[in-house]
């Protein structure tokens, strides 16, 4: 039977994910190991090492999935954010704010940023996360540089800098929850400050 297609193991697949996720946000990534993901998904442990046969591998995908892809635009904004890219650049940096108000969110951050300077595999992790946000925003930022909003030169991972920057201070630094006032204020402070 192939993985992919068993049902059985699909189930399996994603009661261990969720596990792994859970005790990630609960405990920090050395609770995740087989024994621990097993009992919390009410698997066998030998369940568990037939999807990833190494602890570094379980816990990779532990991380992987509690950061999961920015969710597409919605049609109507992306209509509209020719015009103004503000509107498009607001709603990518609220969703990112929103995701870091997570709970798991926050722990899977706190994971990579703290593993990323002795694990190869986080420090990847780390650094596609950083090409989602500037990803997310190139649209946006691309328009905004074409409509004369930004210099020529503002790149998506400049803007990212001068706005994911400062969210991220607010939330993780100054422990403060971030909502759509915040997110506003911080965009509007870089297309005036990279304008």
């Amino acid at each position: 039977m192939e993985i992919r297609t068993d049902p059985r193991l699909l189930r399996s697949r994603e009661a261990i994910m969720a596990a792994a996720t859970a005790l990630l946000t609960e405990s920090g990534l050395e609770a995740v190991t087989h024994q621990t993901v097993a009992t919390r998904a009410g698997v066998g442990r030998a369940t568990v090492y037939r999807h990833w046969t190494s602890l570094h591998d379980l816990r990779m995908a532990a991380l992987e999935a509690g950061m999961p892809p920015l969710p597409p635009m919605p049609e109507h904004l992306r209509i509209t954010s020719g015009d103004d890219p503000r509107a498009e650049l607001v709603y990518r940096l609220g969703e990112l704010a929103e995701r870091w108000d997570d709970e798991q969110a926050g722990a899977v951050l706190a994971t990579i940023l703290g593993g990323s300077r002795h694990d190869e595999g986080i420090r990847r992790l780390r650094e596609a996360l950083v090409d989602q946000i500037a990803e997310a925003l190139r649209p946006a930022v691309t328009a905004a540089v074409e409509r004369g909003r930004l210099r020529s030169g503002v790149t998506p991972a400049t803007f990212a800098m001068a706005t994911a920057g400062p969210l991220f201070f607010e939330r993780f630094l100054a422990g403060n929850r971030l909502g759509r006032d915040a997110v506003s204020a911080v965009v509007d402070a870089a297309l005036k400050g990279l304008s």
